[in-house]
């Protein structure tokens, strides 16, 4: 029965507010799954995204200036940068959108808790009624003042919440069925009672009905037995057509793997199953976290830089390389490949494997092994193995004369 029923009957005030807390009871619990699995994926995202690195390069060298610092390491007084992340992320996924404003006065990042935003299709988009941290700023701003991100595929909130709605009903019923199947249920067999009686009903509600409450509720309790009175249970067997525990197990699985694709984060991570690990990670960055990171590199970049700056090679990039974790010894074949074929330095490798750099001029050295030629080394090499035809000597010229002069005299005088 529900509250507007009760409104209709004109019931007491207290039949109100219990009906009220049975429907927020009945919310409570529909919103826990709902919002359990938003929790995690969200997570997910947010604590990947704030390890990765967003590196700041000038003219296509990569330097360390204060943006690098302000992005990296301390974005405002009151977070660092991984709380500045996951504060972004969350605000992305769950309101669709995230304006973030930077104060330039001070060199310092924060995410707005509420914006009003003024759409202008041919000109700059305008943000207005900014909050940060429940303080108003009572100044308008341009979209080219601001970084704002907003999410594309917007049906990914509305996926969730239409789903939810779905499952509520669902959800709810399964649960009733599980509470009904292993609640224990009682009746009371009286020898004698008199309908109407005031006495017995008075005894009832006084003593007898809170005696039965203390026994049924707590796990260790004694019944006492009155003379005309046997309480008995009922048969469990007859509620076999309510719920199981697997019917809630079911359908909280099927929500969780609605959030799982609407996020496009991969089921066995949702469930926490380390099976296959390198596949679900190397698919988690490819379609969810390398678009995004692309997003906030491109935001960041396009209100950093104009466009003659970006020409020169100054943009900021988010590095999502350094997320999976790396054991030294489980790499070191292919740390040896990567050093030895000249593809990176011995100062790239250890900032890869978050050791400190050298920072010297040994470990900035490009270093390459002799089984590494370009084609025109190989080619030489090979035309430096084919035998050469002898050559005769001065020497070998001067005998070879004299044979042949002898050879002349010898056919002169068998002429004579």
């Amino acid at each position: 029965m529900g509250i507007f029923s009760f409104l209709e009957k004109k019931v007491s005030m207290a039949e109100i507010t219990k009906e009220l807390s049975v429907i927020a009871s009945n919310a409570a619990q529909q919103l826990y799954f709902k919002e359990l699995a938003l929790q995690i994926a969200i997570s997910y995202i947010a604590n990947t995204i704030s390890k990765c690195e967003f590196k700041v390069f000038r003219k296509g060298q990569e330097i360390q200036n204060e943006l690098y610092y302000m992005l990296n390491i301390n974005p405002n007084p009151n977070q660092n940068s991984s709380q500045f992340l996951n504060a972004l992320v969350t605000r992305y996924y769950r309101n669709g959108e995230v304006l973030v404003f930077p104060d330039s006065r001070r060199n310092r990042l924060y995410v707005a808790d509420g914006f009003s935003l003024d759409e202008k299709p041919f000109t700059e988009n305008v943000f207005s009624n900014i909050t940060i941290e429940n303080e108003s700023i009572n100044k308008k701003y341009k979209a080219s003042d601001v970084f704002y991100f907003k999410l594309d595929d917007v049906r990914i909130k509305r996926l969730i919440d239409g789903a939810f709605e779905q499952y509520s009903t669902v959800m709810q019923s399964a649960i009733d069925g599980f509470i009904r199947r292993n609640g224990k249920k009682y009746k009371l067999v009286l020898d004698q009672y008199k309908a109407g009686d005031v006495e017995f009903a008075r005894i009832y509600e006084d003593v007898l009905k809170k005696q039965l409450e203390a026994f049924v509720k707590n796990a260790n309790a004694v019944y006492p037995q009155f003379k005309g009175t046997n309480l008995e249970e009922f048969d469990k067997t007859a509620a076999t057509n309510y719920g199981s525990s697997a019917d809630v197990i079911a359908i909280r699985k099927e929500m969780f793997d609605v959030v799982a694709q609407a996020f496009k984060i991969p089921l066995s991570m949702m469930y926490g199953n380390i099976t296959n690990i390198n596949d679900m990670i190397n698919m988690f960055l490819t379609f969810t976290i390398d678009p995004l990171a692309d997003m906030i590199g491109e935001e960041i970049t396009r209100k950093m830089y104009p466009f003659n700056d970006w020409k020169e090679g100054n943009y900021v990039k988010v590095d999502t390389s350094c997320i999976s974790h790396v054991d030294i010894l489980d790499v070191a074949d292919k740390v040896d490949k990567a050093i030895s074929s000249g593809v990176v330095c011995i100062d790239e490798v250890r900032k890869r494997l978050d050791m400190e750099e050298l920072g010297t001029d040994f470990g900035k050295k490009h270093f390459v092994t002799k089984n590494y030629a370009t084609n025109e080394d190989t080619l030489n090499a090979e035309e430096d193995k084919q035998p050469n035809p002898p050559q005769s000597s001065s020497n070998d010229n001067a005998v070879q004369e004299q044979s042949n002069d002898n050879t002349a005299k010898e056919v002169n005088t068998d002429e004579k």
